[in-house]
């Protein structure tokens, strides 16, 4: 009967499509033909995304993707100067013909300008489409990262904690936790592939060095029905070409790890390939109040791209793979060990065909394997594989009355392999495999010049889990633009995920997060979203967003709180709320740069008749980043951020507890003493606060260039509060004063 259903859902979905490709008022007017091309770098010939393309004295225009392709219907026939611009290089003036019924195609290269200042300039300027439907839509390009101060490593994860809605727990680590979601609740892409394990050291940074980013598109909330399997948000990486023109290298050298990356053409496109390998782990021990931290880790990436123009012209093939391993060898028998690795090879192929339609067809492998290796440790043996054969088809059709619509298959095959050991040393495992099929389609309205809407949906046609989730998804967002300067933007959709990482929030520091398919005895998650924002264009330099947002979650899969026998399940589902309220605002000159953000906000979760706030329940969260041109090769940054006190339990006593370590010898007189706790997280630490500095020197000479970057972590020293030591009573603070430097070599 669920096939049945599902066939029946299928058909009616293309059959919709069908109709609307059929019936748009998408025959060419008399007298109107189309532009399309591709905006690249003059200097890496690399894509350039949300360049801003505008034929002079006319409404018309479109901001590139992010593989810098655009494409302008419905254009009179005639001559037209075409205006290509972009932070960071200089605006360029084209003369183009369009013919009546005919597809014009100009290619676009860039010249990057010489002010360094715009070569760390943040993506977000006002785009010629002013009805773009992009609520809750951050876009960061590689070059913000270099804004932050970073302390041993720049980090994609910590720059998005300066994004209102998004928190953490702590200095120590790079898990981000959006709008009041857990952290498993985060979709992390590259180049479309998904990543389980994105983190590096117990989690202080990303995975994916930040050298190899292009740019990346964040979505807080409201994501649209293309991407599916998590309620919270979407982080989409994708990655550099690399340099199509000449043969390329660099080095960097920093008190943690040293990176490498070579890149250049190849016949028909270029290649990048890049390295990273910690070398010193002493240097983390700031991060552990001075104790040893024994971290070994390494990522490797490649990515390749060429076309066969003579026999596909405007197409492009693209093979990337991404490695990553993190071992944790503390030397000692009577302490437990990691071992955690990552593997993903995908191959997309990117077409712009002879009609406005282009699509995106990829294949993908995305592999985890993590273990606890326990010695003579009280740990127990643990381990986790993940396999996930991907393969995705996405089309995007462009109708003469700039409307779009974008339709897809997502089909997905998951192998999670879970082995515990008990008490007892018994061993027990959750072994799943299942294979997800979903469709989705959104239709863009760009037809009228201050209003756009996106309607959309995704079909689950077969689930991972054995409780499907929600048969079909809708999506809704809307822009209404009610003055030159100023936007309303809504936003609803409903959401559901059919994977979970086994672990406790609560923990301090979690090193282990095994992934599987959700348990039989637990319903699917499900989530759903309502955004309200403005936006504000107060002038050319400085714009203002404002967004609230009610986020609901159904059947979250959660730690027991009433396990007691071995047959009560580990996990259950519960519920939880999240609303809030964001303000962004943004300032860019040419030697000044400012994004301020602050949010106001509220979660909770309800388990079994207990309401509780979880660990990163932030009430109050202030971020100010400050860049500024000096001059001679030298800019400097400031980062400066408030919290308000995150949950916390308090103790009201001890007592001791009856263990059980051999059941062939009871010993009444074998007891542990136990920590008592009050109701979870009703109490709240201390305000939080921390200024960083960083400053940058570049040196261009003969044989290479060099950039030289240093940084202070915590300037004024600011003791806070992480937890409280329960053996010892001895209060644990975060990051202390921390200065670090780095070198980077190009040639």
């Amino acid at each position: 009967m669920v096939f049945f259903k599902c066939s029946k859902s299928t058909s009616a979905f293309f059959l919709f499509i069908f109709i609307l490709l059929l019936n748009s008022s998408n025959v060419s007017a008399a007298g109107k033909g189309k532009l399309r091309g591709f905006v690249t770098d003059s200097t890496k010939g690399e894509a350039i995304p949300y360049a801003n393309l505008a034929l002079k004295a006319t409404p018309l225009g479109s901001p590139s993707d992010t593989k810098g392709y655009y494409f302008v219907p419905s254009i009179p026939a005639g001559r037209y100067v075409l205006v290509i611009s972009c932070l960071g290089y200089q605006t360029q003036e084209k003369n183009v013909e369009i013919k009546e019924n005919e597809i014009t195609q100009v290619d676009i290269k860039l010249v990057p300008t010489s002010i360094k200042l715009q070569e760390i300039s943040v993506i977000g300027q006002k785009s010629v489409r002013e009805n773009e439907i992009d609520l809750g839509l951050q876009k960061i390009n590689a070059s913000e990262l270099k804004m932050i101060p970073s302390g041993l490593e720049s980090d994609i994860f910590k720059a998005l904690q300066s994004t209102p809605g998004v928190s953490s727990t702590g200095d120590i680590t790079a898990r981000h936790y959006v709008r009041g979601g857990s952290s498993n609740q985060n979709l992390v892409l590259l180049n479309g592939v998904s990543v389980y394990n994105p983190f590096h050291a117990l989690g202080i940074y990303s995975a994916i060095d930040p050298e190899m980013i292009s740019v990346v598109e964040f979505y807080k909330g409201g994501f649209g029905p293309e991407f599916g399997g998590r309620l919270s948000s979407v982080m989409n990486i994708i990655t550099r070409d690399g340099n199509k023109n000449r043969l390329e290298a660099s080095g960097t050298a920093g008190l943690l790890s040293g990176k490498a990356s070579v890149e250049g053409p190849i016949p028909g496109g270029s290649f990048i390939m890049t390295g990273r390998k910690s070398y010193y782990s002493k240097s983390l021990s700031k991060y552990f109040n001075g104790k040893d931290t024994p971290f070994d880790f390494y990522d490797a990436s490649f990515k390749a791209n060429f076309s066969l123009p003579g026999i596909m012209k405007n197409g492009k093939f693209i093979v990337h793979g991404f490695l990553s391993g993190d071992k944790i060898k503390n030397n000692d028998p009577m302490i437990e060990d990691y071992d955690l690795k990552n593997n993903i090879l995908g191959l997309n192929w990117y077409q712009v065909w002879s009609s406005p339609l282009f699509s995106v067809i990829s294949v993908s492998y995305s592999g985890f394997d993590g273990q606890v290796i326990p010695n003579l440790s009280q740990a127990k043996t643990r381990s986790n594989t993940v396999s996930d054969i991907s393969t995705n088809w996405a089309f995007t059709y462009i109708y003469d009355s700039k409307d779009e619509i974008d339709f897809g298959l997502d089909h997905k095959y998951l192998k999670t392999d879970l082995k515990l050991q008990n008490l007892f040393n018994q061993e027990s495992g959750l072994k799943k495999d299942a294979t997800a099929l979903a469709a989705y389609m959104k239709y863009k309205f760009y037809r009228y010049e201050d209003f756009g809407i996106d309607l959309g949906m995704r079909l689950n046609l077969l689930s991972l889990a054995k409780k499907i989730p929600l048969i079909i998804e809708p999506r809704f967002n809307f822009t209404w633009r009610l003055s030159p300067l100023f936007s309303v933007k809504a936003a609803l959709g409903r959401f559901s995920q059919e994977v979970t990482t086994l672990a406790n929030e609560n923990e301090i520091v979690s090193v282990f997060e095994p992934w599987t398919i959700l348990p039989d005895n637990l319903a699917s998650s499900e989530a759903t979203h309502m955004l309200l924002g403005f936006q504000a264009f107060l002038s050319e330099s400085f714009n203002v967003e404002v967004e609230s947002y009610y986020k609901s979650l159904k059947f979250l899969a959660e730690p027991n709180m009433k396990k007691f026998l071995p047959g009560d399940p580990d996990y259950v589902n519960i519920d939880g709320q999240a609303y809030g309220f964001e303000l962004l605002a943004k300032y860019q000159s040419s030697d000044f740069y400012m994004k301020t953000g602050y949010s106001l906000s509220w979660s909770y979760k309800l388990n079994n008749g207990i309401k509780y706030f979880p660990r990163y329940d932030y009430r109050h969260s202030l971020n100010v980043l400050l860049g500024y041109n000096l001059g001679w090769g030298f800019s400097a940054d400031a980062s400066w951020t408030f919290n308000s006190g995150m949950p916390g339990s308090t103790i009201t006593g001890f007592y001791e507890r009856f263990t059980i370590n051999d059941v062939s010898s009871l010993d009444p007189e074998i007891t542990q003493p136990a920590v008592l706790w009050d109701r979870i997280n009703m109490k709240r630490l201390p305000l939080y606060h921390r200024l960083d500095l960083g400053l940058s020197k570049r040196l261009k000479l003969d044989f290479a260039d060099f950039e030289i970057n240093a940084s202070v972590i915590n300037v004024y020293d600011r003791k806070n509060l992480f937890y409280i030591d329960l053996k010892t009573g001895k209060k644990v603070y975060m990051l202390p004063f921390f200065p670090s430097i780095s070198v980077k070599a190009s040639i």
